[in-house]
């Protein structure tokens, strides 16, 4: 393979893991869990604060996180993540690891909900993080192996 081939190739798993993690987010944003499971390697962790629920290995553990949420929204698009400042870096031909910022917002709150803002709908921003995350490609396509939320903002217990 040339340099400039191998650059391309960089290129484009590059772009494929920034929108495994939009995908991600969608998929989660609109309740739609085929499309959130889809974008779990096999041996899948994702560990997030204590706060929201600890640490949880396999598909199934984390979708079942994921509907406790649910329950809470009235629709999709109740929940929306922003992601920015994505940085990616491969580390072999079918793995890479990465890091992003996360705005979390709650669009529509109830007074029943375990998952509220400050200032209810007059401060939608739920919270801000930063994931670290570690990709692996499978059978072609970028997924997620391990998922690392660190919650920067508010402080919760």
């Amino acid at each position: 393979m040339t340099q400039a081939e191998m650059n391309l190739a960089e290129l484009f798993a590059r772009e494929a893991i920034r929108e495994l993690r939009v995908a991600y987010s969608t998929g989660f944003d609109t309740i739609d869990e085929e499309a959130v499971r889809q974008n779990f390697a096999s041996d899948i962790v994702c560990a997030y604060p204590a706060a929201y629920g600890g640490s949880f290995e396999g598909a199934d553990a984390v979708i079942d996180l994921f509907r406790q949420t649910w329950e809470h929204c009235q629709g999709p698009l109740d929940t929306l993540h922003l992601i920015a400042n994505h940085s990616i870096t491969l580390t072999g031909p079918d793995t890479a690891k990465g890091h992003c910022l996360l705005l979390d917002l709650i669009t529509r709150q109830t007074a029943t909900s375990p998952f509220a803002t400050r200032g209810g709908h007059d401060n939608p921003l739920f919270l801000i993080g930063r994931y670290d995350d570690e990709y692996v490609r499978e059978n072609g396509r970028w997924k997620f192996r391990r998922i690392a939320l660190t919650a920067l903002w508010p402080e919760r217990h």
